[in-house]
């Protein structure tokens, strides 16, 4: 068995793993917190009420979007698919991007692919926008606290002024209370995956070991993730020029909890 880096083995099994997903739900989310706290707007509008309906009611005006973590497109294809913003979706992963390089060739004219490491890679990347997105765990793949000052002032330099981050990270509670969840096995166009996992209580990092065997061999790759609490990620927050806008738990408009498994972050840039 080879051991290799995350996500280059894995790609080629990733949509199965993420098969229990809803991407359709997650981008009207995403989507309708953008238009709820415009990115163009010099004052928040935050609508309160409930989601349902949020896509009939979705703003026309485009926006310039940066997607961090994009894996293999599967939300930036429902983003483009739900609204008319203009994307360019990035990962460490050039395995990851191949994939979704293909699956956004729909939208020629809105998307491009682009390698960019979050936690260290800023230095050549070019360009702003209205709105920065990391979610489904990429923040809980920085470890330390420098890799998360080093992703806020990346994304504070590359956001135009009011633009909005919006990112959400998985916490101590979603690891502990879903244990079970997080192993299991499964299989895509003849290529099979096992994952095994593990939650250190004391340091907050959750261990993922995946046994990915292909036509091509047997891998194994290794992910560790740090679970920050509510708490951290406040305090971490404060050193940026990012304002907190608000803070959801879960998929909802409930504020977050000590106590809430995922957490959605709406921030945004202070003017220069």
């Amino acid at each position: 068995m080879k051991f290799v880096r995350p996500y280059s083995a894995l790609a080629r099994v990733y949509d199965a793993v993420m098969d229990h997903v809803e991407y359709d739900a997650w981008a009207d989310y995403i989507l309708h917190l953008m238009d709820s706290w415009d990115a163009k707007e010099d004052e928040a509008v935050a609508d309160e009420n409930a989601t349902d309906g949020a896509s009939s009611e979705r703003q026309t005006s485009s926006r310039s979007v940066l997607e961090l973590g994009a894996g293999t497109g599967l939300l930036t294809l429902e983003l483009l698919d739900q609204s008319d913003v203009d994307m360019i979706a990035t990962d460490a992963s050039e395995d990851m991007l191949r994939l979704a390089s293909s699956r956004l060739e729909v939208f020629p004219e809105r998307s491009r692919v682009e390698v960019l490491d979050f936690s260290n890679g800023w230095s050549a990347f070019t360009g702003s926008f209205d709105v920065i997105l990391l979610l489904f765990d990429g923040y809980n793949y920085l470890l330390d606290e420098k890799d998360v000052a080093a992703m806020l002032q990346g994304v504070a330099d590359h956001l135009n002024d009011g633009g909005l981050f919006i990112f959400d990270q998985s916490t101590p509670h979603n690891s502990i209370n879903n244990a079970d969840f997080f192993e299991d096995e499964g299989e895509l166009e003849g290529a099979e995956y096992i994952r095994k996992s593990s939650f250190d209580d004391k340091s907050n990092l959750h261990t993922t070991d995946f046994d990915i065997q292909t036509s091509e061999g047997s891998f194994h790759e290794t992910h560790v993730q740090r679970a920050w609490t509510l708490d951290e990620t406040k305090r971490l927050l404060k050193s940026v020029p990012l304002s907190h806008v608000a803070a959801y738990d879960g998929f909802s408009l409930d504020s977050a909890q000590s106590e809430s498994e995922r957490i959605h972050w709406v921030l945004r840039r202070n003017p220069r």
